[in-house]
């Protein structure tokens, strides 16, 4: 079969059944997805890990973790009342999790999973695992998990590696799929190993070298950025956001959104954009260092410069270590474009 429509790779696979996705690669699937297009799910990648023990339960058990671990960090996307500048105090961990629950009340969620959920985002720190069964707690997260990114429903994509048995991760796709009510598409070297799943032909732009996935940027659990919002798996962007929120000038502002600079050119996302000004803030991680790369990097901030934009650039160490710092260079570049008045 061959996936077709205008929507996208993800449009015509089932959503209710384990199958095998090949044509493009994972990379080409990521990127495609990024941002995530309003018509498909809540698309999640996780790598298998090729040292993975010959037992279904131990990946099951990996999955269902990174899983979850990316529902408590999308807290704040789905509980709008959740406060970045709120301390780890009992008061607010109790805050969180009843405003949590009320909110769960009235929808499919199970609401002391959530309440659980909204709490450890408060604390800093991963949920009691033994609380709930695996089955609740892998049903409970995906669903989280496509709520956070405003879509009904969520789909695993297994990266399968070629030396992994594949009697395992079949074995455990099709658990994920029947227990976490996730759609299960697999791919990468091991897939062709898998031929008890039906095999699926798909089509994906391709990525030029150097461009940094999310499969680059965030391991084993990756996803695409949700607009409007900094990346909830990355720490930097989360800081940076935190510390512009609080001043004024720095109102007006956009996290991960989409650029296109012409007509016959492929959209691509920044961290940070102030539109009007045409002010561009990017937090680099350690793969911006390969060769390719920065010179990947290099080709779109001439791009971006050649269209107006003034492109800055920050390592995830920089922002970490000293955010303030950043802030005030970042201030420094829009104050200067709206003292202009005409940031061309």
């Amino acid at each position: 079969m061959t996936s077709t429509g205008d929507t996208g790779w993800w449009s015509s696979l089932p959503r209710d059944r384990v199958v095998r996705i090949h044509g493009a690669t994972e990379r080409e699937l990521a990127e495609s997805v990024n941002p995530l297009p309003s018509g498909a799910p809540a698309i999640v990648f996780f790598a298998v890990d090729p040292t993975t023990k010959n037992r279904a339960a131990d990946l099951v058990a990996a999955v269902v973790t990174e899983l979850e671990n990316a529902a408590v960090d999308s807290v704040p996307l789905w509980l709008t009342e959740f406060d970045h500048h709120a301390g780890p105090s009992t008061l607010e961990r109790r805050a969180a999790r009843a405003t949590a629950v009320r909110l769960a009340a009235d929808t499919t969620h199970f609401s002391p999973y959530v309440g659980t959920l909204a709490d450890a985002a408060v604390a800093g720190r991963p949920p009691r695992r033994t609380a709930f069964a695996l089955e609740t707690r892998a049903a409970g997260s995906a669903r989280m998990l496509a709520s956070a990114q405003q879509r009904t429903t969520t789909a695993l994509v297994l990266v399968v590696p070629a030396e992994v048995d594949a009697g395992v991760v079949g074995t455990a796709a099709e658990w994920l799929c029947s227990n976490a009510g996730t759609a299960m598409w697999v791919t990468g070297d091991g897939a062709s190993n898998m031929d008890r799943f039906p095999s699926v032909a798909v089509r994906a732009p391709a990525v030029p070298g150097g461009v940094s996935t999310v499969l680059d940027r965030f391991r084993p659990l990756s996803y695409p950025p949700i607009a409007g919002h900094p990346h909830p798996a990355s720490d930097p962007e989360k800081r940076l956001y935190r510390a512009l929120d609080v001043h004024d000038w720095a109102t007006g502002r956009e996290h991960n959104r989409s650029i296109r600079l012409g007509e016959l050119t492929r959209p691509f996302t920044v961290d940070v954009l102030w539109r009007t000004e045409k002010v561009v803030v990017e937090i680099d991680g350690n793969e911006h260092r390969a060769a390719d790369r920065f010179a990947e990097d290099r080709v779109r901030d001439n791009q971006l410069q050649t269209h107006g934009y003034m492109v800055l650039r920050f390592t995830n160490a920089q922002v970490i270590d000293d955010p303030q710092r950043a802030v005030a260079t970042i201030r420094e570049a829009v104050s200067s474009r709206r003292s202009k008045g005409d940031p061309r």
